[in-house]
């Protein structure tokens, strides 16, 4: 009886020692830096120790903690239960990450610099970062990424660069982009080389402005031939700029049968670059620009141009107009700051017509030679089809009477009647009323007998 009892007490325990083993791990003590780290003031050293979690007890005035390189898989909301408002570098690099809370960094709110890469992340949610406003790098590189929320970056108002390379990423996240496009932005890159983009937005990128292109690199992706890609990519080699003049053998596409085609070396038509046409009387805009912002700008003019006919406008745009054939030429934009010189040429076509030549043109002449065919056979039927007065004209009786008179002749014998009349009839050549009955009346010009 004894032993039945003590087996029964026995295969309880058995059973309660998981549980109070995971309510161990649940209400872990944050472990002590001191013992882990390596401490140089305010920097947190704790990499290559093999840690399998991120449960800290730090000092507030920590500025920089290393957790990289160890075994952590997941980063929760109570991986440090102090707010760390010093904290500005994170990195948590070359672990198993695999799950960031959503509260993972609401004691980080101060953090400029945070490392994801070499990790195991497969999806950015929407408010992950959204505490992050300061953060001003942000490295995601080698990671499982495939999913991106359309609003992961939107709160990250500081962000500068975002380094999104060696993914499984197939939409090229162009929110990103358009949300720093204002001139007063700080954002200057964002890499998606080496994933799985099939397509680009090329006719968003193309309308953005150079200095932001410039940091736009998606080198190494799945693209699918086309000729608007390769004058993408022909436009911005041409510009000189870094995301495509720096890999310009990286930049290839896929087409049936043919696998990683140089973009730049595709059969399509020759790319110019910057040139502007215009018509008589219009008025052109020429932009300068550049590849990086807030440069001191100078505009040279063609030899034959008259600065008269031209305004600078916000220092970046000259104003040309009206135009005029002689104001065809090339027009260059001198550009330069303390780490850059830039040297924008514009060349400029004025044709020789309005805007509406061409086809429009075409279509008055062809209705001002219709005009002139319908008048001449208008007064070739005057001339020869206009009816004459004919013997039915007057009943049907062909000889006059012995006076000689008839319709006819009683018409062309008013001017002789008219100074019989004398003042009764100044200042008509003819009345109706003296036509409304012959002298015999007999017959009036509408054929009713009187």
């Amino acid at each position: 009886m004894m032993s039945k009892r003590c087996f029964i007490l026995f295969l309880l325990l058995a059973l309660m020692f998981p549980v109070v083993a995971a309510n161990r791990l649940l209400k872990r003590k944050p472990q002590d830096h001191q013992k882990l780290c390596v401490c140089a003031s305010d920097i947190i050293s704790c990499s290559n120790g093999s840690l399998t979690n991120a449960t800290f007890d730090l000092p507030q005035h920590t500025v920089v903690l290393d957790l990289g390189f160890n075994s952590i898989t997941q980063l929760r909301a109570t991986w440090t239960s102090t707010d760390l408002n010093q904290l500005q570098t994170l990195l948590l690099n070359n672990n198993n990450l695999t799950f960031l809370s959503s509260e993972a960094f609401v004691h980080t709110t101060r953090l400029r610099h945070l490392d994801l890469s070499s990790n195991r992340l497969t999806l950015l949610d929407e408010i992950v970062f959204e505490p992050l406003e300061n953060l001003e790098i942000l490295l995601l590189f080698n990671n499982c990424i495939s999913q991106i929320d359309r609003a992961a970056f939107h709160s990250m108002v500081a962000l500068q660069k975002l380094y999104l390379s060696h993914n499984h990423i197939s939409r090229f996240p162009l929110e990103v982009l358009k949300e720093r496009s204002k001139e007063d932005s700080p954002f200057k890159l964002l890499d998606v080389s080496f994933n799985r983009i099939k397509v680009l937005p090329v006719k968003e990128l193309q309308a953005m402005r150079a200095w932001l292109k410039n940091g736009v690199y998606f080198n190494n992706n799945t693209l699918t031939c086309s000729c608007e890609l390769h004058d993408l990519v022909a436009h911005w080699h041409l510009r000189e700029l870094s995301s495509v003049s720096d890999f310009a053998d990286s930049h290839t596409c896929n087409m049936p049968g043919k696998r990683n085609e140089k973009i730049l070396k595709l059969n399509c038509s020759e790319v110019k670059i910057l040139k502007k046409e215009g018509y008589l009387e219009e008025t052109m805009v020429l932009d300068c620009d550049t590849r990086q912002k807030y440069m001191a700008k100078r505009w040279v003019l063609p030899g034959n141009i008259s600065a008269n006919n031209t305004t600078v406008l916000n220092g970046n745009f000259l104003n040309i107009g009206p135009l005029k054939v002689e104001d065809s030429g090339v027009y260059t934009c001198y550009a330069t700051n303390d780490s850059l010189s830039d040297t924008l040429h514009i060349t400029v076509v004025v044709f020789n017509s309005t805007k509406r030549g061409g086809w429009e043109d075409l279509k008055t002449a062809y209705t001002t030679l219709g005009a002139c065919v319908v008048s001449i056979v208008l007064i070739l039927v005057y001339l020869y089809v206009t009816p004459h007065c004919c013997s039915f004209c007057s009943g049907g009786n062909t000889e006059q009477d012995g006076t000689g008179e008839s319709l006819h002749s009683s018409t062309v014998s008013l001017p002789l009647a008219h100074e019989e009349r004398g003042a009764e009839a100044a200042g008509f050549a003819f009345r109706h009323g003296d036509m409304q009955e012959s002298k015999n009346g007999r017959l009036n010009p509408i054929g009713e007998d009187d």
